[in-house]
């Protein structure tokens, strides 16, 4: 399975856990038309392709660093995707484009020293009365066995070597966005979405999800002697029960603010915990 289609397994399990594709106040907004909005490392642009079906009459821009994986089938004509590097700022867009901002999974790409400085320019190309959402994942899952705290510790040994920063395990979204003057009426959500069979189709879909990311870095993994190739498939073959056993988990959160200098209604604060697990 490629990054593609792993990413691809995330984005149909993430729909799952959420009902839907974002959690912003924007549904009429995007159904009334004429709205534009950014998708922020689009990928392969599922999330992108998605919405622009659901809401033909609005504009949607998906960006990302790696052109090649952009769909070449299938798009909606009100959909564009283009090479843009988020950390080569100014971006290319003019101040107050964009309704509403989407930014997921990219805690891991952009370096803990940039985030101030891309949230600004963010704000900046949003217009008045729009809104930010950003969907993260914490790092380590929960309540797990043996077989996966060992897979964590090979992926956190990864980033170790990869000198990450420290901080960027600390997932600083909602305190870098609540310090931006122009953002207002910050609404984070948390949530809870089961890793493994016992957690229905999403379960199973983010147990996928684990086991082709162990698959794609055990060369890695056994090449830097991190752990034998034997050992490998006989943790792989037992965290795969055993996460039905534990009740793995991961955890997510969704910060979502608007940008100020509208006169329209603002969202409720609302900070809650939901844990979806399906029979």
């Amino acid at each position: 399975m490629t990054d593609v289609e792993r990413d691809y397994v995330r984005h149909s399990a993430l729909k799952l856990a959420l009902d839907g594709d974002f959690q912003a106040p924007i549904h009429q907004l995007l159904k009334s038309g004429g709205s534009e909005i950014l998708d922020i490392g689009c990928g392969a642009g599922f999330w992108t392709t998605d919405m622009a079906a659901k809401y033909p009459i609005s504009h949607f821009t998906g960006i990302d660093i790696d052109k090649d994986i952009f769909p070449t089938s299938g798009v909606t004509r009100n959909v564009v995707f283009q090479r843009v590097d988020l950390l080569e700022l100014p971006l290319p867009y003019e101040n107050d484009t964009f309704d509403y901002i989407f930014i997921r999974c990219m805690m891991d790409v952009v370096p803990d020293e940039d985030w101030d400085d891309v949230l600004n320019e963010l704000v900046r190309i949003m217009k008045k009365g729009g809104y930010i959402e950003c969907l993260e994942t914490y790092p380590d899952l929960f309540d797990t066995g043996p077989a996966m705290s060992t897979i964590m510790q090979l992926v956190n040994a990864d980033k170790s070597s990869a000198d990450e920063p420290a901080s960027m395990m600390l997932n600083p979204l909602p305190n870098r966005m609540a310090a931006i003057n122009q953002l207002m009426g910050m609404q984070i959500k948390h949530l809870h979405t089961p890793v493994g069979r016992y957690g229905g189709a999403m379960g199973a879909l983010l147990l996928e999800h684990w086991v082709r990311i162990i698959e794609s870095s055990k060369q890695k993994w056994i090449q830097n002697k991190l752990i034998g190739e034997k050992q490998l498939a006989a943790t792989l073959e037992e965290l795969q029960q055993e996460v039905d056993v534990y009740q793995t988990y991961m955890s997510w959160y969704s910060v979502v603010a608007q940008k100020k200098g509208y006169k329209g209604p603002i969202i409720r604060v609302e900070d809650y915990d939901t844990l979806q697990l399906q029979e």
